[in-house]
Parts: structure tokens; sequence; C-alpha cells
């Protein structure tokens, strides 16, 4: 009897599904950012490059504006589209990031969430510099488990690592990326006047949101067998019953810099 197939480390078609249970940027943080494109225009037009599901495009029709959410994976575009009736000014573009196929200077803002990473980052700022207009915004975002305020997480990452101590984490190198971003992007030319924002939020989650959240992760299964990848599901559901957590911490991250 064949085996099921272990999904790729880095790929996302598998996961689309579960991507909607992450949680939500910090919406006072993407207001500082809204705030400071609005001072170019009053009606900027966005580019959520790396979409995902359209978690930070569909807040940010929220907040009034109108954009591309912009996605590599079509599965991901699939899922994100069942929202799209509700939001008539997101238009959707399967698309990588160093090919948006969107016209020289038609956006007043790039913005990429948790994606950055993933991409040929020159090829990926050379585009961005092709769809901006001058005096647009290009900005690094990411979402991530605040480890540091967070002590449920924190012994979640303990307990997954008891049970698979040769995991090749995906967030350490995200980590090890992030401490680059400020000098890249004030060093690349046309880019300049970066600035970093962070804040850690707490936010409501249900068991069934939590395990799906990280049923969204993509760098664990790609490593380990199935039956323990379940175990580990398992073991976060246990742990999330046993410690009922009233919220957990996320920091939301960004990197704003602005074209010269």
């Amino acid at each position: 009897m064949q085996g099921v197939k272990r999904p790729s480390f880095g790929s996302f078609s598998e996961i689309a599904e579960f991507y909607p249970a992450f949680p939500p940027y910090s919406r006072r943080l993407l207001q500082v950012l809204v705030d400071q494109v609005k001072h170019l225009t009053g009606s900027p037009v966005f580019g959520d490059i790396g979409a995902g599901t359209g978690a930070i495009a569909y807040t940010l029709a929220d907040m009034g504006l109108a954009g591309y959410a912009i996605e590599p994976e079509s599965q991901m575009v699939a899922v994100g589209q069942r929202r799209s009736p509700t939001y008539p000014a997101i238009s959707w573009i399967n698309a990588p990031g160093e090919n948006t196929t969107l016209a020289d200077e038609s956006l007043d803002w790039v913005c990429y969430s948790l994606s950055f990473h993933l991409t040929n980052a020159a090829e990926a700022l050379r585009e961005s510099m092709r769809i901006l207009r001058p005096r647009g915004f290009f900005t690094i975002t990411h979402v991530l488990a605040d480890l540091e305020t967070d002590p449920f997480q924190l012994e979640i990452e303990n307990l997954i690592r008891d049970m698979a101590p040769a995991l090749r984490r995906s967030r350490t190198a995200l980590i090890g990326q992030m401490g680059t971003y400020e000098a890249l992007l004030n060093q690349y030319p046309g880019l300049g006047n970066c600035i970093f924002l962070a804040t850690s939020q707490a936010i409501p989650m249900s068991e069934e949101r939590y395990v799906n959240y990280w049923r969204g992760r993509h760098d664990i299964p790609s490593q380990v067998s199935s039956e323990l990848w379940n175990s580990i599901l398992q073991m976060i559901g246990e742990t999330f019953r046993r410690r009922q957590p009233v919220n957990l911490r996320f920091r939301s991250a960004a990197w704003h810099a602005q074209r010269v």
C-alpha cells in the first residue's frame, strides 16, 4: 500500500483551508501605516503581495482602501476569493511577487504580508520599484506568536521540540532574516527612510481555531510522518483544553520604507 505523500517544505497549497484561522495583524499597527500612506494620496491603491487568503487585503478594505491581493498559490487564491463578493474593492491576482503582472507605477503602496522571505529578494524589490508610483511606500509585515510574553505558546513550542527534536523550524530562519530588513530597505537604491513598528496584542482563540492555526503550518508536516504530525496536533488540543488560555499573544511587526 502506497503511503501518503508528505507535503513539501514551503508548500502552502495543502494548508490553504486553515489559513483563515491565523491571527489578525494588529489593527493599530496597520492604522499607523495607512495614515502615513494617506499623506501621499487620500485614496491610495495598495498591493498585498503574498496575500495568502487575504488577511491584510481585507482588513485594509475594511479601513476604506482599495487594491490587489497578489498570491502565487492558486489554492490560497481560491480560499481567499470566497470573501470577494463582500469586498468589491479587492481584486485577486494569481502571480508571484517577482512578476505581479501589474502596470508600471500603478500602486501607492506595496505590502508583503509574511511572505517576503519566500521570494527572491532582489527580484521582488526590483518588481516593487517598477509598480510603485513616485513617493510610494514599501512595507514588509509579519505576525508571529509572541513567545516572550506568552508562556502557553512557549510551552507548546517546547512540547513539540520534545516530540520532534530534529525539526528545522521556519520561524528560526525567518527571525534571522527579520534582523536584516531595516538595513536592506534603507540601502536599496530608490528606497529609504525605513521605520520599524511592532506591537504585541492578546487575541481570544477557541481550541478549534488554535489547532487549525497549527494545521496551517508547512514546516512541521513536511519533516515528520503523518502519524507524528497527528500526535502533535492532538497534544496541542489536549494542552489547550487542560490550560484553557483566555487569550493568546501575537506580535505584529512592520518595516516601512518610502520610494525616494
